[in-house]
């Protein structure tokens, strides 16, 4: 994946890490975004808190994942929905809370979430 993205992009810094583990100084972004990212995430506190930790003061995050409503359907079949972790709106503006972050809002439109943020 990481060959590909620096295939495909070859003007961009492509890093290969884990999550959890961001290898950039705190504060270093004024935006974060991941799409179809979170729902394979262990453990999604601990991205979050990092995400918080990057992000500069009043830094913005934006995740769009799948909502329950898609398990067992095209967009999330079996055995690829057992693997990964479906949040209710109400569950993933509260692990996004615990994690730090603040000014949580959560948009649900046909099976896909958008969960903003702010640092």
């Amino acid at each position: 994946m990481v060959a590909l993205a620096r295939q495909r992009a070859p003007g961009a810094e492509v890093v290969l890490g884990e999550a959890e583990h961001l290898a950039f100084a705190a504060e270093s972004f004024d935006a974060l975004a991941m799409s179809m990212v979170f729902f394979f995430l262990p453990h999604p506190v601990l991205t979050l808190r990092e995400c918080r930790r990057v992000l500069m003061p009043g830094g913005r995050l934006a995740i769009y994942t799948k909502a329950p409503e898609l398990r067992g359907t095209p967009a999330a079949p079996e055995p690829f929905a057992s693997r990964g972790h479906f949040y209710t709106d109400g569950q993933l503006a509260a692990v996004t809370r615990r994690a730090g972050l603040r000014n949580v809002e959560v948009i649900s439109r046909e099976g896909g979430q958008l969960l903003t943020a702010r640092r």
